[in-house]
């Protein structure tokens, strides 16, 4: 007799189903947020996920619970940043190479930060991932640049700045280059300070 429990078969179909819903949801207000909207409805989301708004709000306490299960696989592309083996030896390299895997995110997710950025006071998880991925490039720097002389913590100041995703669109955004006018200008200013 096997010991596995065994699901009675419309329990298994209501579960499911459940969990169908709840990624149509998920993949709904991403794709929303990917149009422009930086703070979709729940109708909206129901809407074009194709479920009952009493859905979302049976499988979802809030629309703030959405986003924190949005952000999972989001925030899983910028851990494997860090944590995928790098070809680069300690130090400089390292830290180059780092901004290389930064950069495809930053621009392939830039409406999503975009829309982070416009709800980061009034969304915890948002403001959560925004502050997790700074320190963990602070951690990063801190960990490859040597603390040598007395202009250390400018550096390593100058380097978070340069790396961050918050400079990564105002170079874009504001200043309107290019995407590779954008990755030259970061890499140049970077050098300088690697260099020092």
């Amino acid at each position: 007799m096997s010991a596995e429990l065994q699901l009675p078969a419309a329990m298994d179909g209501r579960h499911r189903r459940s969990l169908s819903s709840r990624a149509r949801i998920i993949q709904a207000t991403q794709a929303l947020v990917l149009e422009g909207n930086p703070d979709p409805r729940a109708e909206d989301v129901a809407a074009r996920a194709g479920v009952g708004l009493r859905t979302v709000f049976r499988l979802f306490r809030d629309m703030e619970s959405v986003c924190a299960e949005m952000l999972v696989p989001q925030r899983q592309a910028f851990v494997e940043c860090f944590t995928v083996p790098f070809a680069a030896p300690e130090g400089a390299g390292r830290v180059r190479e780092l901004f290389t895997r930064l950069a495809a995110l930053y621009e392939a997710r830039a409406p999503l930060r975009r829309a982070a950025i416009s709800r980061r006071y009034t969304s915890p998880s948002l403001a959560a991932a925004m502050a997790e991925l700074d320190a963990a490039i602070t951690a990063f720097i801190d960990a490859q640049v040597a603390p040598e002389g007395p202009g250390h913590a400018f550096r390593r100041t100058m380097l978070n700045l340069l790396m961050s995703y918050d400079t990564w669109l105002r170079l874009r955004d504001s200043q309107a280059l290019d995407h590779d006018q954008t990755l030259a200008t970061l890499r140049q200013a970077m050098d300088a300070h690697l260099a020092a």
